[in-house]
């Protein structure tokens, strides 16, 4: 009888082990996160300096790539988690074995209209407005906004009467043509605004946040998703990382050089990064609108800014259902 007994301890012993080695190694070894370099590599970037591990235990490994890398490293598998643009979000979500929940909006638009003197929306028809990656959120978004105000549009490099001209530029790209003054408006994203506006030459004339939504000053611009292998298996991630996020605007307005060391220090190969500790400061970082906004909370803004960018070009964003919020 001791003998059996024994035997039945040392065989639940074995499956214990056995459980236990199998759980470990169904873990994930590492959390990949993935932002575009710019205002939502910011938002993160105290956590990069800290090597926080978001409250998972498990190590976490950031990186910062170009923003039209985001569809790649998802195509590929390689984002746990992703900081991109939301109209992309709204196409991928749903993509693989292992779809995307929106956690929340990190950021919520960083767009204004630089220019040599006080402008306003009417006062574009006629001239020729330079535009940051004109086909993707900051164009969608000026454009909806123009239509909004009853302002006929038009992609072109040349004036035309009765429209506003749309020109799609880079930031570096937009940034000599103002200030060689090839045109005299731009629409930019910030810390490239204020960089741009620091020699006193050229203001910032506009906020475009203001000329989408009056009240809230906003729209959403870049979300963080998650796969839902990761939140169902650490059920508060977004809830931690949206507190978080909170926490770290002030260290950033006050560490602005580890900030920028940060980023750089998992900045993708060949990619230039546009934060840098001179352009750095209360204000851009302000204007950068990076706060937390849960997905239930941003649901409703989320659904109307996808619903209002699709009246400009119906295949920049897809319709989302309730599956694509957390």
């Amino acid at each position: 009888m001791k003998k059996i007994f024994a035997l039945i301890i040392a065989l639940a012993t074995v499956s214990a082990l056995f459980s236990a080695t199998a759980c470990k190694k169904a873990d994930p070894a590492e959390i990949s996160v993935y932002a575009p370099d710019g205002a939502p590599a910011l938002a993160i970037s105290k956590f990069i300096s800290d090597k926080d591990d978001l409250g998972t235990g498990a190590s976490v490994k950031y990186n910062v790539i170009a923003a039209d890398g985001l569809q790649t490293v998802i195509a590929e598998g390689k984002a746990d988690i992703v900081v991109m643009p939301v109209n992309l979000a709204s196409k991928i979500y749903n993509s693989g074995d292992d779809p995307y929940k929106m956690a929340g909006v990190l950021t919520h638009g960083n767009l204004y209209v630089v220019a040599k003197e006080d402008v306003t929306l009417s006062s574009l028809v006629g001239k020729v407005v330079g535009v940051v990656n004109l086909t993707n959120v900051p164009g969608l978004t000026f454009k909806s906004i123009l239509k909004a105000n009853g302002i006929e549009y038009e992609d072109s490099d040349a004036a035309i009467e009765g429209k506003t001209a749309l020109k799609g530029y880079d930031g570096a790209g937009l940034r000599a043509a103002l200030t060689a003054g090839d045109i005299d408006v731009g629409v930019m994203p910030e810390p490239l605004a204020t960089a741009i506006t620091s020699s006193g030459k050229l203001k910032i004339a506009l906020d475009v946040q203001a000329l989408y939504d009056e009240t809230a000053k906003a729209y959403p611009q870049a979300v963080v998703m998650i796969k839902s292998s990761v939140l169902k298996k650490y059920p508060s991630l977004a809830n931690d990382f949206g507190t978080k996020v909170s926490g770290g605007i002030g260290w950033i307005k006050e560490n602005p050089d580890k900030a920028a060391s940060a980023i750089a220090s998992v900045l993708a190969e060949g990619v230039t990064q546009s934060i840098n500790a001179k352009n750095l400061n209360a204000k851009v970082v302000d204007n950068c609108k990076i706060y937390w906004q849960s997905a239930t909370d941003a649901k409703a803004d989320v659904v109307a800014y996808i619903e209002r960018i699709r009246g400009i070009a119906p295949k920049a964003a897809d319709a989302v259902s309730d599956d694509f919020f957390a």
